[in-house]
């Protein structure tokens, strides 16, 4: 048996200014798309089960359940407005729930025969896809830029064992290798002093074999060089390391502070950083 569902109508969402929002007692949101021909479209919240939002519609057809009259205040109907049913889409399968199927069990069991049906027509689909011309090219087209792209990370990490970074001054290689050997003792920071040696590096046979500026390969050399994976605060991390010892490391500050929305700016920007300005 459904534990009755009982709610209250809270407000109007302002996103849509249709959908209505209700609440209950444990604060609990279930919120209604619209109600036309007695058929009330709820919308599921997002981090909510298929159990436990079955259970709350289920028990919205309880007898001791507020959620009829609710609904009528909500959507100003009339009194004698029926409501026969609760529609809603859950991952991709749609159910409309009334009295007669009004369980969770009944619900989740609805429910779960949707998902399993859906899977099956997609592999049959996917199937008959896979026999295709169009797949067939699609694969090739995917191999070919697969076997691009480890051609290209090769030839990045041979250029980072064959090359030597290009510094300003023989202060500037100093600073470098000062912090190459403290950022050198933690992982995280290892990580950073990999990813700008290797950056840097494929910066500069990039600039002499295509005779090009650091705006123009920069970024696209940054892709190239993250064969590990590196967190945004880790590239900002690489940029000023670079900025200062590298010798292009003023070319590459101003063309991260110019993707960042200000080339001018003084030192390197922290796009996670957000900056006030008080008038």
């Amino acid at each position: 048996m459904a534990k009755a569902t009982i709610v209250y109508f809270e407000e109007i969402a302002h996103y849509d200014n249709t959908t209505r929002i209700f609440r209950t007692p444990s604060r609990e949101s279930l919120w209604v798309k619209s109600f036309e021909n007695g058929i009330a479209v709820a919308d599921p919240m997002c981090g909510c089960t298929i159990t436990s939002f079955a259970e709350m519609i289920a028990g919205c057809f309880d007898k001791d359940s507020n959620f009829a009259s609710e609904l009528l205040i909500a959507f100003n109907c009339n009194e004698d407005t029926a409501f026969t049913g609760i529609q809603f889409e859950f991952n991709g399968v749609t159910l409309l729930v009334t009295k007669e199927n009004a369980d969770k069990d009944k619900i989740y069991a609805e429910w779960d025969a949707g998902r399993k049906a859906n899977a099956e027509k997609y592999r049959l689909e996917r199937e008959a896809y896979m026999k295709t011309p169009a797949y067939r090219a699609e694969r090739a087209k995917q191999l070919k830029i697969q076997t691009r792209r480890e051609q290209v990370e090769t030839e990045v990490l041979i250029i980072d064992e064959q090359t030597r970074i290009e510094f300003k001054d023989d202060e500037a290689k100093a600073n470098w290798e000062k912090w190459v050997e403290l950022y050198s003792k933690y992982y995280y920071s290892y990580g950073v002093v990999k990813y700008a040696c290797r950056w840097a590096k494929y910066m500069q046979h990039l600039m002499k074999k295509h005779n090009k500026s650091i705006f123009q390969i920069a970024d696209k050399a940054s892709c190239l060089s993250d064969t590990e994976g590196i967190t945004g605060f880790m590239h900002v991390c690489a940029v000023s390391m670079l900025s200062e010892c590298w010798k292009y490391g003023d070319d590459l500050r101003k063309w991260h502070n110019k993707e960042c929305g200000d080339e001018d700016a003084k030192g390197v920007i922290n796009p996670a950083v957000l900056t006030i300005n008080v008038g």
